[in-house]
């Protein structure tokens, strides 16, 4: 019996069923495909620096896409429970026990969730291989191959959508059990309440406060201001949740001057303004890390030709040690060689940078220093933005600590102490030998910029005195590289000779012992800028797709919106041409009520990008990284782009269930009295 039921449930609601479906389809394909994408990108690109950024990328757009996630199965079930309360009052009206309504829920919803999560997960499959093979096909420099999910991913996916299942289900539940049957069986909507103003004004408060607190994260290089993106989320939504509440109740005060004339567009959204809550907020998700962190990270990529070859001073960079110096005099008759004691210095980051002292630092440049004892130059090599001083503190903190030589796990591990222990601990002998004071901070491009970031292959110059003592045991120690070979070659000759010394250096040369911690010894300037600008595509496709990612979730949400809300708009139609009101002027309220929910999140996300571009130059400023017009010109861009395909779409579905919705309407004049 109870099978014939669940049978004929399912026949006689199949259009729920179908946008119940798609939704949980959607969300578990979305949640597999970024969920595999943040896992596999260590396992297939090969460079350490390129997987960290793609690990970035793909943990912020997993966190998105989960919020959404969850939402979206939330959104889909108790719309479907919603249409089918209805059948389940009277199930009880006519001596259905309780329990078993609530079985016979389950098990309908079960069998729609484990339908419908197969097929994402099978979905999501197919997309994972598909993007990965697109990627590998385009930057196989990068994508060096193509791997299956593996079975952490499936377990991770399956665990996240029950546990967004069970939550939902009983949350429903406990929703019915707290109503009678009466309204259980009631087929009208009701007005719903919107937020009072005084006690919900204390939200919007908060919601500035949050909002505040993040703006005065991000503004750093540290990693907590990827945290401020969260945060931000949290409080725009409650200054636009409980702020828009607010602000319709003040409406509502001044009749004659605004409500009164506007009654039915303000009505068509306050009336059902619990509802949308959950749609506002996925739409502000959506739109909010599209024009935020995706438009930046794009401007940032912009152009692609950021490596230029023409904009090096050198053709080649070699650190080598005394043992190759015959090698070295070999090449001054082929070449013009600039050859400059060095050292290799670790900064608490654990990246390595190139240690000069300032005499040599003024044969390059012919700069004067005038530095004493343990103090440093930092002189960042920027060739997009050379001469800007760098302010930010976190930079400062990681080049103040460090130690001379080459990478060690043990030494390594020294600076972090140091770091865990903070201020209390840097009067200790251990501290003093590894803490620097820093005259001067700022970019140039005197040896070329041999690096993605800033973190590494930085010019550390010391006061002469410090780095004679410091060089004389680097030069006796071996493997260790102690020479810097600045090297400029004779066009005709140019790549042979390139790939002589590259042949000598991997034989003969100063061999890398920790691979993955230490950053290389030689770099062909050439081959550099071709390798960055492949990195800055195949990030820059990244990218897109996520922002892809993010407007077809926008357009799907749209689609679930518009057509769950049909039967609605129908009774509507009904109801304003008996009252007169003449079908213009009856589309025209219907474009406003469907688009009003995404315009609304959509105007939020517009506004909070803008504060958060702002924060953004302020934080590339400190870092001495940032080009105002270049940057701006492309954000602008990005975010027009997108904003113009979001209202395109917005308004395509609005006229596409107008027509729907007047298109069969027969005869105007009749009207259906009740």
């Amino acid at each position: 019996m109870l099978t014939k039921i669940i049978y004929k449930n399912f026949r006689s609601n199949l259009k729920n069923y179908i946008l119940f479906f798609l939704s949980n389809i959607v969300a578990s394909m979305e949640l597999f495909v970024f969920r595999g994408l943040k896992e596999i990108v260590l396992q297939i690109v090969k460079d350490t620096e390129t997987a960290f950024l793609f690990r970035i990328d793909f943990t912020m757009a997993l966190g998105m896409i989960s919020v959404i996630t969850i939402m979206l199965m939330a959104y889909a079930m108790i719309y479907y429970l919603k249409s089918r309360i209805r059948d389940y009052g009277l199930f009880i009206m006519m001596g259905m026990h309780k329990r078993m309504v609530f079985s016979l829920m389950l098990i309908e919803y079960v069998l729609g969730w484990v339908f419908s999560s197969i097929l994402g997960l099978i979905l999501g499959t197919g997309i994972l291989y598909g993007i990965q093979f697109l990627l590998h096909k385009i930057a196989p420099l990068y994508f060096v191959r193509i791997v299956m999910a593996n079975l952490n991913i499936y377990v991770y996916s399956i665990k996240f959508s029950i546990g967004i299942m069970i939550f939902t289900f009983f949350a429903v539940i406990v929703w019915i059990e707290n109503h009678n049957l009466s309204s259980l069986i009631q087929a009208e909507e009701k007005i719903q309440k919107c937020p009072q103003k005084g006690y919900w004004t204390i939200a919007v408060i908060i919601g500035i406060i949050l909002s505040v607190i993040a703006w005065f994260m991000f503004p750093s290089y540290e990693e907590v201001h990827y945290d401020a993106y969260f945060i931000w989320i949290i409080g725009g939504f409650l200054i636009l949740t409980f702020g828009m509440g607010v602000l319709l109740e003040e409406i509502k005060k001044h009749e004659q001057f605004f409500y009164l004339k506007n009654v039915l567009q303000i009505n068509q959204f306050s009336s059902k303004y619990q509802n949308n809550l959950m749609l506002l907020l996925m739409f502000f998700v959506i739109h909010f890390f599209a024009l935020t962190y995706i438009s930046t990270e794009i401007s940032s990529l912009l152009p692609i030709e950021h490596y230029k070859a023409k904009n090096y001073p050198y053709d080649m960079l070699w650190m080598a040690n005394t043992s190759e110096q015959k090698y070295i005099d070999s090449l001054a008759a082929k070449t013009k060689i600039t050859e400059i004691p060095m050292m290799r210095v670790t900064s608490v980051s654990r990246d390595q940078q190139i240690g000069i002292s300032e005499s040599y630092y003024n044969k390059l440049t012919g700069k004067t220093l005038h530095l004493k004892n343990k103090q440093i130059v930092v002189a960042m090599q920027d060739q997009n933005h050379p001469n800007r001083i760098v302010k930010d503190r976190t930079f400062q903190e990681n080049y103040r600590i460090m130690y001379t030589g080459r990478y060690s796990d043990d030494k390594s591990e020294e600076l972090h102490s140091i770091v865990v222990k903070g201020k209390r601990n840097e009067n200790s002998a251990q501290s003093k030998r590894h803490l620097y004071k820093i005259k001067k901070m700022y970019t140039e491009n005197v040896i070329g910029q041999y690096t993605t970031n800033r973190w590494s292959e930085s010019l550390i110059i010391f006061s002469d005195k410090y780095f004679e003592k410091e060089y004389k045991r680097i030069e006796q120690t071996k493997n260790e590289p102690s020479k810097l070979i600045l090297i400029k070659f004779n066009q005709e000759n140019k790549r042979n000779l390139w790939k002589e010394i590259r042949t000598y250096s991997t034989k003969h040369g100063t061999k890398i012992i920790n691979d993955g911690n230490e950053q290389n010894i030689i770099y062909y300037t050439e081959s550099f800028v071709k390798t960055q600008q492949t990195l800055l595509m195949f990030r820059l496709l990244s990218k897109v797709f996520i922002l892809t990612a993010l407007l077809l979730n926008s357009i799907f949400i749209m689609e679930i919106k518009v057509e769950s809300e049909i039967p609605s708009y129908k009774k509507k139609q009904e109801f304003l041409r008996c009252m007169g009101m003449q079908k213009k002027e009856r589309k025209a309220l219907y474009l406003l009520e469907m688009q009003s929910v995404g315009m609304i999140s959509l105007a939020a996300s517009i506004f909070m990008s803008v504060i958060h571009f702002i924060a953004c130059l302020l934080r590339m400023e400190k870092a001495g990284e940032v080009n105002k017009w270049n940057f701006t010109k492309y954000w602008l861009v990005a975010c027009l782009g997108y904003i113009a395909l979001e209202l395109l779409v917005q308004r395509g579905f609005a006229l596409y269930i107008t027509r729907k919705i007047e298109g069969g309407l027969k005869d105007e004049n009749k009207c259906i009295r009740s």
